[in-house]
C-alpha cells in the first residue's frame, strides 16, 4: 500500500473565510440604512421656508406665508434664502423646543419663544428686530446678533456677542460674552458677572439710559471697553444705581487697559505716557512719565543772554501721548545808544581847576599911559583892580579931549 502523501500546512489550498461574507453583508446593510433614512418622512436638508434657508427635520418646521414656526429641536435657520434681499420674516418657538440655532446674516422681525429656548448663534452678521419673550432667555454660541428690543431678561453665555441699538429689560453678561450698546440703547439694569460691556460706541455727552449697573464679584474678571479720553462711567451712562462689587474691571480703551473701575464709578488710570521738556538748542531740561489725560509739570527756563522765554511750542495740560514739549524764545531788541558825557573843565596837576590866567598888560598910549605899580599890599602879580579903574578913566578923559580939539580945527 502505498504511502500517504501529507502536505504542509502552509501548502494547503486555503478554506472559505467568513471574514469577507460578513464584510460584504455589512457594507450591504449600510447602503439599504442610507436609502431608507434618505426616503423617511421628517428628514430634510436646507430647505427654503420663506425668506430663509432651513435646516433641520422637515417635520420641526412650517413656513405659514408670514411666520417660520419652529416645534422641534434640531433647526437652524442657516441664512436667507436670497442673501441679497432685504426682506425678513419672523420665527415663533414653540414651548419645550430647547433652542434654535442660526447660522450667519440671518434677518428676523419679531422672535418668539413661548418657553425656556436658548438662541445659539454660529455666524456673524445676524438681526432680530425684536425678542418677544414670556419668560428668560439666553443667548449662546460663537456668532453675533443684533436686537432692537428685548421684552424680558436676556442671558449672555459665552461666547455670543450681542449687540442692542434700543430698549431692553435687562441683561446679564456672563465671563465669555460681549455686550455692545449703541447710542440708542437703554435698558432698566445690567448685571456683569464677567465678560465684557462694550461702551465704545457711545457719544461724550450723550450717555445712554441704565437704570443700574452691578459689576464684579469675589474672582470675577470684567472688561469695559469705552472710547478714548472717557476717565468716568458717567460719561457714558446715566445711572440711578452702581454696584461695585470688587473683583478686577479693567477700563479698555483704544486696545489697551488704561486703567480699573472704582467704586464711585471713576477711572483709575495707571496708564502713562511719556512727557519731554527741552529748551534752548534743545537741551533736556526734564522728562516725566504722566498718567494719561493728565497734565504735565513744565520746568523753570532760563533764557540765553538778548532773549527772553515766551512759552511752549505745544500744550502739556492733557496728555494723550508720547510728547516732546520745546521752549520758544524771542530776541530782545538791541539796546540803544548812550549821548557821549560833556567835557569836563581842565584840571591841575592836583585834580583843582586852573587857575585864571593872568591878565594881559595894557601897552603904554598918549592914551592909555603906564598905570603906576600897586602898593606892597596890592596885587603881587603887579596888577590891582584900582590901577586898571584909574587907567580907564583916564583914557576916556583923553578921547573927549582929542574930540573937542578936533571939532574946533573944523
Amino acid at each position: 500500500m502505498p504511502a500517504e502523501t501529507v502536505v504542509p500546512p502552509r501548502f494547503r489550498a486555503p478554506e472559505p473565510q467568513p471574514r469577507r461574507h460578513a464584510l460584504t453583508l455589512a457594507i450591504v446593510v449600510c447602503a439599504l440604512a442610507t436609502v431608507f433614512f434618505a426616503l423617511a418622512p421628517g428628514q430634510a436638508d436646507a430647505a427654503p421656508a420663506g425668506p430663509f434657508a432651513v435646516e433641520g427635520p422637515a417635520d420641526a418646521y412650517a413656513w405659514d406665508g408670514a411666520v417660520l414656526s419652529v416645534t422641534g429641536d434640531g433647526v437652524t435657520i442657516a441664512g436667507m434664502a436670497d442673501p441679497t434681499s432685504a426682506a425678513m420674516g419672523d420665527v415663533r418657538v414653540a414651548a419645550g423646543v430647547g433652542a434654535i440655532n442660526v447660522g450667519s446674516g440671518v434677518r428676523i422681525g419679531t422672535l418668539s419663544f413661548a418657553g425656556v429656548t436658548a438662541l445659539r448663534l454660529d455666524g456673524a452678521g445676524n438681526e432680530v428686530q425684536a425678542f418677544d419673550l414670556t419668560r428668560p432667555a439666553n443667548v449662546s454660541g460663537p456668532g453675533s446678533v443684533t436686537i432692537a428690543e428685548a421684552t424680558l431678561p436676556l442671558d449672555l453665555l459665552p461666547s455670543a456677542t450681542v449687540t442692542l441699538t434700543g430698549g431692553a429689560y435687562s441683561m446679564s453678561i456672563w465671563a465669555g460674552a460681549t455686550l455692545v450698546l449703541e447710542p440708542g440703547a437703554s435698558l432698566s439694569n445690567i448685571t456683569h458677572f464677567g465678560g465684557t460691556l462694550d461702551l465704545s460706541h457711545i457719544v461724550f455727552g450723550a450717555p445712554v439710559r441704565v437704570l443700574g449697573y452691578s459689576v464684579g464679584g469675589d474672582c470675577a474678571s470684567n472688561t469695559i471697553v469705552a472710547p478714548f479720553g472717557a476717565t468716568r462711567l458717567s460719561e457714558l451712562m446715566t445711572l440711578d444705581h452702581l454696584f461695585v462689587n470688587g473683583g478686577d474691571t479693567a477700563i479698555v480703551e483704544d486696545g489697551e487697559r488704561v486703567g480699573t473701575l472704582q467704586g464711585d464709578g471713576s477711572f483709575l488710570i495707571t496708564a502713562t505716557r511719556t512727557v519731554t521738556f527741552t529748551g534752548w538748542e534743545g537741551q533736556v531740561l526734564a522728562t516725566e512719565e504722566v498718567p494719561l489725560f493728565s497734565a504735565a509739570t513744565a520746568p523753570d527756563v532760563e533764557a540765553p543772554e538778548g532773549y527772553r522765554f515766551t512759552g511752549w511750542d505745544v500744550d502739556s495740560s492733557h496728555i494723550v501721548q508720547n510728547l516732546t514739549v520745546t521752549a520758544l524764545f524771542e530776541k530782545l531788541p538791541d539796546p540803544a545808544p548812550q549821548p557821549e558825557p560833556a567835557s569836563a573843565p581842565p584840571t591841575g596837576g592836583s585834580g583843582a581847576p586852573s587857575a585864571a590866567p593872568a591878565p594881559t598888560s595894557v601897552p603904554a598910549s598918549r592914551y592909555y599911559p603906564a598905570p603906576k605899580k600897586l602898593a606892597a599890599t596890592g596885587d603881587a602879580a603887579g596888577w590891582g583892580l584900582g590901577a586898571i579903574a584909574a587907567a580907564g578913566s583916564a583914557a576916556a578923559a583923553t578921547a573927549v579931549v582929542a574930540a573937542a580939539a578936533g571939532k574946533r580945527r573944523g
